[in-house]
């Protein structure tokens, strides 16, 4: 190899270091800066409900499934809700952030979030590269400084500080690589390795210190506390136990302080550690024990109040007495205290309860409730709630089908007003019709501008729109310039390369630079406008729509990011087809914010398009119940041949039920007359005739109990 070819060796090499470093950079900045802004969003936003993450989580479990089925699946595992935060990365932080808090948040931070959760996204498709271009890097990094800066505003003072002390910190030039981490990123595609490798980078540069050292403080750093401490509220004399946790399992360098100063070992004071597990422990808690404690670990602590009181804690309100509920609705059962505690212990029929899909366990202040999901008959019985000697308790009784012919009023003004809001979803998809095909021409009409000319011979199949080395898509091997290179009959546009233009247009206009080239004909790209939009819904079916009433385009296009799809799943998935009044007025108030929306200058745009003046009565009239909906023969028939068929079910399986029984019984008889020969003795000496029968009867009791449990004699 000459000079020549060596210089320019060496320049390439660096050209590929160096893009290794800013996609590190932007890595540190997406995982460690952000984490501390949305942390502190969350905490703010809690403390302000007044309510447990693991309950919220709970009680938006469907939406957060529905619009964030990644980031879903990392947090809950079975019933169980992952609220330990520190484990947490940034899409987590703003998947749960959007969907608890969205309406409580500034447009500003929305807008920020939102951009921060698209940038965290989008950068894991460089993973398998592991490289960002200077001019990639920088737009990104400008983009998130912006953002980022803006949604600390209104945070607290130190959680502000911090973020801007790491924001700043995070440049490309503190990321050093050596030949091992290059070679570490060569051989890894995952997203959570290359945070690894750059935290390692950023602390370590070749020859700066020895292995021994370089362990140490990259230990250090990776340190981070995976439970924090909780406040806790206890009585004179109980006990007060504050438990923290270590993702490393180590006591060194562990320290406990109250109120800034190390706490000191007593009799009554004990701290323990094991495995990465911290208690400091208080036998017999006294007014000189409340105050602030923390758990400090090297440049890393975690804290929390302990209060200790002298009342004596009683029920203000008991549970209700047998509340009644029916069947597959949700209950909810409460009580209240005089004093803030968190020793509440909730029980079925002795069994103790915890927050679950099925049980939603809150305190909110001094009340107490527990909420009893989807009721069935199993759910009957004794409920008691606990607060150490203070119990409190009550009997749930759960209506079945033999109550429907007594609400048959109430069910029918329910569904009366499902279908109403069934009609108000209509008149504003009626309503939004004309805005989305006017917007589509729009769209239709500048590409056709802009680039002049027709073609109807290109196919999804045989065009190639540009150079693979010019593409401008994320995803290159979706693109029809790789996918159609292969095909002998592929061509560039024959009319000036029309066709490959359009492409590109509609690939720059897409959001993630990803259209759907299954959804659209491109034969028809230039005479018809619809044929161009279906290119932006991300699921198939939609090749033959052609306009915005044959289609649910709107809903997934504009309902999502005006706060109204959320309404529009309800009245479409409700289960029971039914709505309370109060349900309905807030759903068709939404629809109407939907059509009356205001631009920058308080103006209503789309109050001048087509449909909408119309459909904003026709909302009205809904709302003013001045639209008879009458429940016709044919749909009562419907929903009495419905339980009529549950009805020849339940039957059904009770006959085989009692089939199943006789031929025990009779197996039974059978075994005790000829293989136990068992005989009862009357006190005379005589055989008792009732005293076989009685063990009969037991023997027959004790068998069908097993049959109730395990399903099988």
């Amino acid at each position: 190899m000459d000079q020549t070819q060596m210089e320019t060796f060496e320049s390439k090499s660096i050209d590929i270091t160096r893009g290794h470093e800013l996609y590190l950079s932007h890595v540190l900045m997406l995982e460690q800066s952000l984490p501390v802004a949305l942390k502190a969003i969350l905490k703010r936003e809690i403390e302000k409900c007044g309510k447990d993450m693991a309950n919220l989580l709970h009680e938006k479990r469907v939406i957060l499934k529905e619009q964030y089925e990644r980031e879903y699946l990392q947090l809950f595992q079975d019933d169980k809700v992952n609220t330990n935060i520190d484990s947490w990365d940034t899409r987590q932080f703003c998947a749960v952030t959007l969907v608890l808090f969205k309406s409580d948040l500034t447009d500003l931070e929305v807008k920020a979030i939102q951009c921060l959760y698209d940038q965290r996204k989008d950068i894991e498709n460089y993973a398998e590269c592991a490289s960002l271009t200077y001019n990639i890097y920088n737009e990104k990094h400008n983009l998130l400084h912006e953002q980022l800066l803006e949604l600390i505003k209104l945070i607290d003072d130190k959680a502000n500080y911090d973020c801007k002390r790491m924001m700043y910190s995070i440049e490309p030039k503190s990321i050093k690589l050596n030949e091992r981490l290059i070679g570490k990123l060569k051989h890894t595609k995952d997203f959570k390795t290359h945070l690894q490798i750059a935290v390692e980078a950023k602390l370590v540069t070749k020859n700066d210190i020895s292995e021994e050292e370089n362990n140490k403080k990259l230990q250090t750093i990776s340190q981070m506390f995976t439970e924090e401490l909780q406040n806790k509220n206890v009585y004179i004399n109980d006990s007060a136990i504050l438990t923290c946790k270590l993702n490393i399992p180590t006591d060194e360098n562990v320290e406990w302080r109250k109120d800034y100063k190390p706490v000191e070992t007593s009799n009554n004071l004990m701290v323990m550690s094991k495995n990465g597990n911290h208690w400091l422990a208080i036998s017999r808690a006294s007014l000189e024990d409340m105050g602030k404690y923390s758990c400090e670990c090297g440049n890393i602590s975690t804290s929390a109040e302990l209060t200790v009181t002298d009342e004596t804690l009683n029920l203000v309100v008991d549970l209700p007495d047998k509340p009644e509920v029916i069947e597959h609705r949700n209950i909810d059962i409460e009580c209240k205290v005089n004093l803030l505690t968190s020793k509440a212990v909730w029980r079925h029929n002795g069994n103790l309860l915890e927050s679950s899909d099925k049980y939603v366990i809150q305190a909110k202040g001094t009340t107490h409730k527990l909420t009893v999901m989807n009721v069935t008959f199993q759910d009957e019985g004794e409920y008691t709630v606990n607060f150490g000697k203070v119990l409190s308790q009550t009997t749930l009784v759960v209506q079945g089908d033999k109550d429907l012919l007594h609400r048959t009023q109430l069910i029918e003004e329910l569904y009366r007003n499902w279908v109403r809001g069934a009609l108000a979803l209509k008149y504003l998809k009626t309503g939004l019709e004309g805005f989305f095909d006017s917007a589509v021409k729009s769209q239709h009409d500048d590409i056709m501008s802009a680039l002049g000319g027709a073609c109807n011979s290109c196919t999804k199949e045989s065009l190639i729109p540009h150079k693979q080395n010019a593409c401008p898509n994320q995803k290159k091997h979706l693109c029809l310039c790789t996918k159609n290179q292969r095909n002998k009959l592929t061509k560039m546009c024959p009319n000036g390369g029309f066709c490959g233009k359009f492409y590109d247009r509609i690939v720059c206009d897409h959001r993630f630079r990803d259209p759907l080239i299954a959804n659209t004909d491109v034969r028809k790209w230039s005479t018809e406008p619809w044929s161009v939009a279906t290119c932006f819904v991300n699921t198939t079916g939609y090749e033959d729509k052609q306009s915005a009433k044959s289609t649910k385009f709107i809903y997934k296009q504009y309902l999502h990011s005006k706060e109204a799809r959320e309404v529009r799943n309800d009245i479409l998935h409700n289960p029971n087809y039914e709505l309370s009044e109060n349900q309905l007025n807030k759903y068709i108030k939404t629809f109407k914010e939907v059509l009356e929306i205001k631009d920058n200058h308080g103006n209503t745009p789309l109050k001048d398009e087509p449909g909408v003046e119309e459909a904003l009565h026709l909302l009205d009239m809904v709302q003013k119940n001045q639209i008879e909906i009458k429940l016709e023969h044919k749909g009562r028939q419907l929903r009495e041949h419905g339980m009529s068929r549950l009805e020849e079910k339940y039957q059904s399986a009770k006959q085989q039920h009692e089939l199943k029984l006789k031929l025990m019984e009779r197996q039974i008889k059978e075994h005790f007359l000829l293989d136990l020969q068992i005989k009862v003795i009357a006190k005379n000496g005589e055989k008792s005739a009732e005293g076989n029968q009685r063990v009969y009867e037991v023997m027959r009791d004790y068998i069908k109990d097993k049959d109730d449990m395990t399903g099988s004699p």
